[in-house]
C-alpha cells in the first residue's frame, strides 16, 4: 500500500499538495521527517541496525525514525515509527522535541527533521523488528550511542543529545 506525504516549502509551510512517497519530487519540495532518541528508563539507549536490504545505509547502526505521513504530525510519526520498527510503545507525554534541522538535497528538495528525546520502557515481549527496515537492535550506554549516531550529523545535534541525557540524569 503506497505511503503519502504532505509537501512543504523550505520554510516549513504546508503547500496543500500530497505526494506518494516514491514519486518524483519537484525542486523546492520539502518533507517532514521524525527521529526518535529512545532512552530506556534504566539509562540505556536503543540502537538499531538498518536492514541489510535497505535502500540507504544498509547495515548501519542508527537512530529510529522515518518520514511523516500525510496528515500526521512529527510527534505522531515518531510514535508510529518506534512501534512499526521495533515494537516499542512511546507515550506522547514521554517525548520532547530536543532539536530540529534541515537536510538539503542536490535536486533542490529537502527534509525538515524533528528530533525527539523519548523515555521508554523495554517491550515486555521483547523487540518486534520490522524485517524490511531493521536487521538488529542492541541496548547501549549513552557514550556508545552518542559515538555511533552523532558522526555525520551537525555538532548542534550532538549538543542536543548531550543536553537530553543530562536532563534525564537530573530526574
Amino acid at each position: 500500500m503506497p505511503e503519502y506525504r504532505d509537501v512543504y516549502t523550505r520554510e516549513g509551510v504546508k503547500t496543500g499538495e500530497i505526494r506518494e512517497k516514491h514519486a518524483p519530487n519537484n525542486p523546492g519540495d520539502n518533507f517532514l521527517h521524525a527521529i526518535d532518541i529512545l532512552r530506556c528508563r534504566d539509562g540505556r539507549y536503543i540502537l538499531q541496525q538498518r536492514s541489510l536490504k535497505a535502500r540507504f545505509f544498509p547495515g548501519e547502526w542508527d537512530v529510529t525514525g522515518g518520514g511523516v505521513e500525510a496528515g500526521e504530525t512529527p510527534k505522531e510519526a515518531g510514535i508510529r515509527e518506534a512501534m512499526e520498527e521495533l515494537g516499542v510503545t512511546v507515550r506522547p507525554e514521554d517525548m520532547e522535541e530536543i532539536h530540529s534541522f534541515r537536510i538539503d538535497w542536490e535536486n533542490g528538495c529537502g527534509l525538515i527533521v524533528s528530533v525527539f528525546g523519548c523515555s521508554v520502557d523495554l517491550p515486555e515481549a521483547g523487540f518486534r523488528l520490522a524485517e524490511m527496515e531493521v536487521n538488529d537492535v542492541k541496548l547501549v550506554s549513552f557514550q556508545e550511542y552518542y559515538d555511533t549516531v552523532v558522526p555525520g550529523r551537525n555538532e548542534i545535534f550532538g549538543e542536543a543529545l548531550r543536553a537530553f541525557e543530562a536532563k534525564c540524569q537530573g530526574k
